[in-house]
This record gives C-alpha cells, structure tokens and sequence, in this order.
C-alpha cells in the first residue's frame, strides 16, 4: 500500500510539473506557452533597407532580417505558391517578414529572393519560393528558439535551404 502512495504522489508531481513545460511540439498556432502580438506582421522593412543578410550560428551561417533576428520557412508552405499558409493565428506567433516593396535588397544569400502578397497589402518575402518569417519568443539577435518548433518550422542557410539540424 504505502509503495502505491508513493507511486502517486510521484506520478502527480511530475504531471504538474510537465504541464508548466516548453512544449517541442508546438507549432505555435496554440497560445498555450507562446506570447501573443496584436500585430500578424513585422513591420515592413522601408524601400532601400537590406531585408536579409546572413549571421554565423551553432549550426552554421544562416539568414537572418535586416536586424540580425532569425528567420524561419513553415513546411506546409509551397514552393511557388501565390500566399502563405499561415493563417492569422499563426501570424500572430510566426510574423510574417515584410517589405514595401516587391523588389527587397538582401545581402549574402545565394537563393531566389522575391515576395508575395501579404495579408496587410504588405509584401512578404520568400526564399526560393517559399515564405520567410520571424518567431515572436526570439527577444534578441543569435536566438533561434523556432528551430524545430513542431517538426514544421526551420531556419534557412545562406543558399535558402532549411537547416533541419537542432543543436
């Protein structure tokens, strides 16, 4: 009897504690562990400034936005496509990288460059076809807290390929 007590009061504890937990899986669509914006894009970067450019990282040189944040495909995206998979709840954790113009300057990346049309009338920007966006829990440059989020979301090299490695 007393091991089965002991049993459960293990048992409960760590349930308790796996609650309050970074969830791997989460694709970010769910408020449950990730800050919420108002907002479902960054803003849009002015004609002339450079969008994407490069950074060194642990797991290689990779793009990053005109202000050294990480950005980061969504694998159900399209090669191609005319728009973003990413609905608005999504946007609200994955903002969308953006430009004013259809034409954005980026630095160091060896990939197509072009855009598509935002949901704001906004351009967002792709990388070999696909869409390119932010994670909203990276706070300052060199974080690259999206890497793997829910096997779907994954950083980009400088050739616009995804880095699936983790570190």
């Amino acid at each position: 009897m007393r091991r089965q007590w002991l049993f459960a009061i293990v048992a409960s504890a760590a349930l308790a504690v796996s609650g309050c937990s970074y969830d791997a899986t989460d694709s970010g669509t769910d408020a449950d562990n990730v800050t919420e914006i108002s907002t479902s894009l960054s803003p849009p970067a002015a004609a002339g400034a450079v969008l994407l450019k490069t950074a060194s990282s642990p797991l290689g040189t990779i793009a990053v936005d005109g202000e050294g944040m990480t950005v980061y495909t969504y694998n159900p995206d399209k090669e191609n496509s005319t728009s973003s998979s990413c609905d608005e709840n999504c946007l609200r954790h994955w903002p969308a990288v953006t430009s004013t113009t259809d034409s954005p300057v980026v630095q160091g990346i060896d990939a197509a460059i072009g855009t598509v049309p935002g949901p704001d009338g906004s351009f967002q920007v792709t990388v070999n076809g696909k869409p390119v966006y932010r994670y909203l829990d990276d706070q300052v440059p060199g974080d690259m807290l999206g890497q793997g989020v829910g096997s779907l979301w994954f950083m980009i090299d400088v050739s616009g390929n995804p880095v699936f490695a983790t570190e």
